[in-house]
This record gives structure tokens, sequence and C-alpha cells, in this order.
């Protein structure tokens, strides 16, 4: 089926399989005063915009600044604090808002991006801990993506971030979370949910990093927890480190981990965010880390071929983003524009380069990711454009000298470079 906007004819995604696929990440974190309940009692209501509304001595947490042109009256809500040069009112947007969050996905739509992986913040899913009121939210803002991608003929799944979760907890937390969505919230009812096989698409990210001291055991028994209580099986991804293979650097250093890697999951998504920063970096990575990854996937699926009762096939699914700066976000400890965009030139290298290697499917993180300067959605082009604050200031599209329209950074490019 396809549906018409603009004149354009816009094919639904196919929510049967992931392979041939351009996926986003979608955090749905972003609160504003006025836009519902709070996350508490007598919380300000700003999640992620802001720690604390500016005039009450907080500060930004992005840096690149949002283009909010597109956005209808009704979605958008006065920044506290925030003017721009010429003493108008700045104003942003709620990932709480049904017509926002379905705008989001329209944009998904219009340019090709075939859907989103949602992300489920394990931590703030555990009600033993008090988490009520952002579990919540959370679970809000999954209802507005499930009505957005059936509307808009998206598709899309859960993912699961155990950063921050106790090792001891994380098992617990996320069996309770995952039959709450099955059950409660009838995620997989949706027609829009993500599958491969007949199999609901279940990511996991944030397992076996250096500093997490996660056990093998305790990873095989999540997933084997998914795998028994989803009705059909699950097609279950890994969000692993970026030297998985290796087992150096961002990665626990036991080989078991290797092991549980290529036994236990259906797709392997090494994380990239943070580990190269220019187009050189991008180049190194793809010949040090994504042609080894390749090829043993590779090799690894080709005994599969002989071994399918005992083996798992694995699809390899690699990370590209369009640049990154979170000096706000991290009260000036990260440097500013410290990973650039280039006018688009730093994500078309990385997606020349996993091309390169035959991937049937990538994921972008993340689509609204304006903290950590990683979002894809529209950032106003030029300066002028920009709130003026005295103690911390926002960066446009013009930084690094290119004259580009809001949506520049993949909306008009992600499908002309995912067919190289």
């Amino acid at each position: 089926m396809a549906s018409s906007t603009a004149g354009k004819t816009i094919k639904r995604a196919d929510p049967s399989t992931i392979q041939n696929k351009f996926l986003v990440g979608y955090q749905g974190w972003f609160t504003c005063a006025g836009d519902g309940e709070p996350v508490g009692p007598g919380h300000h209501g700003w999640l992620h915009w802001f720690n604390y509304p500016i005039p009450d001595g907080g500060r930004p947490n992005t840096d690149i600044w949002p283009d909010t042109s597109e956005y209808t009256p009704s979605e958008l809500f006065p920044a506290p604090g925030l003017k721009y040069a010429d003493g108008t009112q700045a104003f942003l947007f709620s990932s709480r808002h049904r017509k926002t969050v379905q705008r989001h996905f329209h944009w998904m739509a219009q340019h090709g991006v075939d859907g989103a992986f949602l992300q489920r913040f394990l931590g703030q899913t555990d009600l033993e801990q008090g988490n009520h009121g952002i579990r919540n939210q959370r679970d809000e803002v999954g209802d507005r993506v499930m009505e957005a991608a059936e509307q808009e003929g998206r598709v899309f799944a859960i993912m699961y971030d155990i950063s921050g979760v106790a090792p001891d907890r994380i098992q617990r937390v996320l069996e309770q979370d995952w039959a709450h969505l099955v059950r409660r919230k009838a995620i997989l009812d949706s027609p829009a949910y993500l599958r491969e096989q007949g199999r609901p698409v279940v990511a996991l990210w944030g397992f076996g990093m250096s500093d997490a001291h996660h056990s093998p055991a305790m990873v095989r028994a999540v997933v084997r927890f998914i795998r028994d209580n989803t009705p059909g099986g699950a097609y279950i991804m890994a969000g692993v480190p970026a030297h998985w293979r290796t087992s150096v650097m961002d990665a626990d250093p036991d080989p078991e981990f290797v092991k549980v890697w290529l036994e236990e999951f259906d797709a392997l998504s090494p994380w990239t965010i943070g580990r190269y920063s220019d187009e050189d970096g991008a180049d190194r990575f793809e010949q040090e880390k994504i042609r080894g990854d390749a090829e043993l996937i590779k090799q690894h699926n080709e005994q599969w071929e002989n071994n399918r009762g005992t083996m798992r096939k694995i699809d390899y699914i690699p990370v590209v983003f369009p640049g990154g700066s979170g000096h706000n976000l991290s009260e000036g400890k990260w440097g500013w524009n410290d990973c650039p965009r280039k006018g688009g030139h730093f994500m078309w290298r990385q997606l020349v380069n996993v091309k390169r290697h035959g991937v049937r499917t990538i994921y972008g993180a993340m689509w609204d990711e304006y903290d950590e300067g990683t979002a894809f959605m529209p950032v106003v082009a030029h300066k002028r454009q920009l709130p003026v604050l005295e103690t911390h200031r926002f960066m446009a599209l013009d930084e690094d000298g290119f004259d580009l329209p809001p949506d520049w950074s993949v909306l008009r490019m992600i499908r002309p470079k995912v067919a190289i």
C-alpha cells in the first residue's frame, strides 16, 4: 500500500521484515511545562531541554537548536528565559504531544526512513525504585509512537537501554516491564510493530560494556526470558560495544561475551557514537572494526548454512550518525562542535563505508537526539536564528560554514546514500 502527500507517493514500510531498512532511534524524552502531568509533584515540567528552568538557575542541555517552523502553535511551549536577538520569545516542542510525534513520523515517511526503535530506559521502568511518574510518561510516549507509526505507515520496535541499572536488578526489572508492554500496553498487537519471519523484533542496548560488570550468564538468561515469554518467539538485536569482537577498550574483557553475541542474538549493532569524530576516523573504524566484524559474521553465517538446527543466522546492523556536540549538556566537559557535521559529508562517509560491506539494514542514531547534537531532525539553518543567552551559546547548521536548509542533516540525504 502507498499514500500520497503533496503529490508525492509514499510507500508504507513493510512491518514483516527488518531487512532492507533504514531505522532510527527515537528518544521521545522532551517534556515542557504545561504539556501534561509532570513527572512528579512539584516538578517544573522540563525534561531534557533544561536541567531546571533558566530563570530558576538552570541551564540548557542542548547545543544545536531545533527548527520549529513547521510545528503548529498548539505544539509549542515558551522556553523560560530564552529569547531571540529581536526580543521575541523562543518556543520548544514536547515529545508527549500527539500531533508532534505524528509529525516526527511523518518526516520519516516523507524522506524514506522506515521507522524507529523506541528507546525504553530500563531504569525508568523500575517501579520498586519509585519510578511510577517517569514510567507513566514513557508509556504515554509509547502510545503516541504506536499511533504515529500506524498512521504514517512506519514501523516501530522496542529498544531497551539497560545502562545505569545495577546488574543484579536488570533481569527482574526487564521481566516485569516486558510483561507490562506485551499484556497491558499491547504493543505487539499493533500492525506497525516490526517483525522478522513472524517474530517481534526486540533490541537490548548496553550489555557487555567495559564498565558495566555484566555476566555472560545474566545476558543469556535475559535473552532466554524474552524468547520464552514472547508469543511466536523474538528476533533479538544486541546493541554491542564498538569493540565487541576483540574484547578491548569499550568492551568487557571477558572473551565469553563474544560467544554470547554469536550464540544468543539474531543481530548485532556495534555502537559508534564517540568512537570517531571526523571522516578520517570513520575510515579507520571501517578498516579496523567494520571490515573484521563483517568478515566474522559472514563466516558464522556460512557455518549456519550447514548447521541450521544448532546455530543462529546473524544480521549485522551498523550505526551511523550525523555528527555531535554536547558542550552544554556536559557543562563544558565535551568540546564545542567536537564532531562536526561538515554539511553532511561526515555521515556520507559513514554510509559509503558500511554499504561497502553489503549490509541490508542501517541504524541511525538518533532521530531526535538534540542533547548530544546527533539529531537527524531539523536544526535551524543560520546563527541569526538562535536564541541569545549570556551564559551559554547555541549552534545552527552554518557552524561549519555551509549554507543549508534546516532538514539537510539527513532528511534530504538518507535515501540516496542508503541506495549507494
